[in-house]
Parts: C-alpha cells; sequence; structure tokens
C-alpha cells in the first residue's frame, strides 16, 4: 500500500509538520517517534526529497474559521491574524462558516489534510466538541480556539472575559443613577450567554429588574430600540453585545428626540472603528481583539514549529472606552 506523510500523520496521531521534523532527523518526542516509526515500518514508507522537504518549504499554511467575514469582530480578528501570521511566511485561508454545521463540517473535512494548523474564532465552534467523527479527523493538527476549547490532543484556547465586560459596563450606567437599562442580546452562543449573565449579575446585585432583549439580526438594533422604547418611554440606559446593534440603538433614540449619552446612555461591544462614525461617538466595550488575535497567531505558530509548545489557555480581560454616549 502506498502512504505519504498525510497518512503517516492520521495514523500515528500527530501532526503533518511533526511527521516532516521526523523525517529531517529533528527533535520529536520520544513517544511520538515510536508511533510514526511504527506505521513508517507497517508500510515499509520510503521518503522522497520532496516529502521531506513539503512542510517546511511549501505547507506553512494555517485555516482561520470564523462565523461571518462581514461582522467587524471576525473580520478584525481574521486581520490581525493573517497580519502577524505573514510576517513568518505562513499564509491564511479564511473559512466563513455562517454558523452553518454543514459548513463547518465541509471546511474540516477540505482542509484537514492542507494545513499546518487551525484557529477557530468564536464560541460557536465549541459545537464541534459533539462530533467525534470531526474531533477525529483535526485530532493530529494544533488547534487555537478564540473563546470555546477544542476537545482535540493539541489545543489551546484563547480568552476575553466578556462577561466581567458586560458586568462592568452595567455597573458603570448604575453607579451613574440610571436605574431603567436594557439589554439586547445578539444569538445565543456561550460568549452571548456569558455577556446577558454578566448583565443580570449587575442588575440583581444593585436590585433592579433585567430587561433582556433577544435578536439573531445583527442590523435589528433601531427596530430593538423602537420596542424598548414601546415598553419603557423613559428607558434611561442601552447596553448590546454588539458595536453594530448599538449604533442602531442610537439612530432610534434620536429619531425619537432623545438625547443620547444624557437622557439616554448606549454602550456597544467590541470597540470596532465604526464607534467613531456615530453621532455622538459610541461608548464601547474593547474586548482585545488585536491582542487576542496576536496571541492566537503567535500559539498556533509555536504549536506548528514546536511539539512541546506550551497548552496553557490565555485570558485577556475586557476595558470599557468611554466617549460621547455614555
Amino acid at each position: 500500500m502506498k502512504i505519504n506523510i498525510y497518512d503517516i500523520a492520521r495514523e500515528a496521531d500527530t501532526s503533518i509538520s511533526t511527521v516532516s521534523r521526523y523525517l529531517n532527523k529533528k527533535n520529536v518526542r520520544p513517544e511520538t517517534k515510536k508511533r510514526i516509526e511504527e506505521v513508517i515500518s507497517k508500510y515499509n514508507y520510503r521518503p522522497s526529497a520532496i516529502a521531506k522537504g513539503l512542510v517546511a518549504h511549501s505547507m506553512k499554511t494555517v485555516a482561520v474559521f470564523v462565523v461571518d467575514i462581514r461582522m467587524p469582530h471576525y473580520a478584525n480578528a481574521a486581520y490581525y491574524i493573517d497580519n502577524e501570521l505573514s510576517k513568518y511566511g505562513y499564509r491564511t485561508i479564511i473559512c466563513n462558516t455562517m454558523g452553518e454545521l454543514s459548513t463547518i463540517f465541509k471546511y474540516v473535512d477540505e482542509v484537514s489534510s492542507q494545513v499546518d494548523g487551525i484557529i477557530f474564532i468564536g464560541s460557536i465552534f465549541n459545537e464541534i466538541n459533539r462530533f467525534k467523527d470531526i474531533l477525529q479527523t483535526i485530532n493530529y493538527i494544533p488547534i487555537v480556539s478564540t473563546n470555546g476549547k477544542i476537545d482535540v490532543k493539541r489545543s489551546r484556547a484563547i480568552y476575553v472575559d466578556d462577561q466581567k465586560g458586560i458586568y462592568d459596563a452595567t455597573k458603570y450606567l448604575i453607579n451613574q443613577g440610571r436605574k431603567t437599562i436594557c439589554y439586547i442580546q445578539y444569538t445565543n452562543n456561550v460568549s452571548a450567554l456569558k455577556k446577558a449573565e454578566g448583565y443580570k449579575l449587575a442588575m440583581a446585585e444593585a436590585k433592579l429588574p433585567a430587561l433582556v432583549y433577544h435578536t439573531n439580526e445583527i442590523f435589528s438594533g433601531y427596530d430593538i430600540t423602537k420596542n424598548i422604547l414601546f415598553d419603557y418611554r423613559f428607558v434611561e440606559g442601552i447596553i448590546s453585545g454588539e458595536d453594530l446593534l448599538a449604533m442602531g440603538a442610537i439612530r432610534a433614540l434620536r429619531s425619537q428626540n432623545i438625547e443620547v449619552g444624557k437622557d439616554c446612555a448606549v454602550i456597544g461591544f467590541n470597540d470596532s472603528r465604526y464607534c467613531e462614525l456615530t453621532s455622538p461617538t459610541l461608548t464601547a466595550i474593547d474586548n482585545k481583539i488585536e491582542e487576542s488575535a496576536v496571541a492566537a497567531a503567535l500559539s498556533l505558530k509555536e504549536m506548528i514549529e514546536d511539539e512541546e509548545a506550551s497548552l496553557d489557555d490565555i485570558t485577556f480581560n475586557c476595558e470599557l472606552k468611554i466617549k460621547e454616549s455614555a
């Protein structure tokens, strides 16, 4: 039976780059070395010069999985990851999944034998952990995920404490003396639920009612705020799980001649560049997109190039960026 280094990596339960290091007589952990040698012996594999140099000279490719590349959070994260990895000669493949499991599985199947590692951006990719066949496909590939953990052998997570970020923002409005504060929740993924919990916790501590409005449409901030104003004409604060929702909220408030920042404060989440384009400028929670994306890129690079690389998770804290809207 004729096999290649991809087959060896899969059967030896390791990465393609590790097989390449072994073939190039570089350091590999003894237990991994033993598994590789057993596979090579089993199939009487004889590496060619092309195979020995394959990873070192022509792979250097990473897949970056995002939910929706149109959204500022994912676009910015992908940009910073690609920019950082390109400094070291890596290229990135962007897999735009729209959060659909069938699309995620399709991309995993297509890229798993073509890349040195994968970065998953967003807690929605935790869903992969429910499917053993998918985990088996990527079990030998170095994996980095943001705001979630993939249950494979070489996996590292980069977390941002979204819950505390929303909690601190809510406390900020409460300390201003605001009481009727509404929260606009976007989707029901792990990160979205944690954000909502941060809001609810702060409101509960202040003995104030939690007023949560839910949406799956990122551009619905205007309409939802109109609904909020119907329910609570004198709403004093609106916090949203995404900047784009908060921008719609500002437009809706201004259409009703409500002075944003004074009569009603508005806070977004992500602190994207668009926050400077609203009038008034949007106060937002900076969830450290650049820092976490660069950390993800460097972590994956280290895992690809060093089998002994740390698999310890990294956590960043959010920061409330005060502007004119709150």
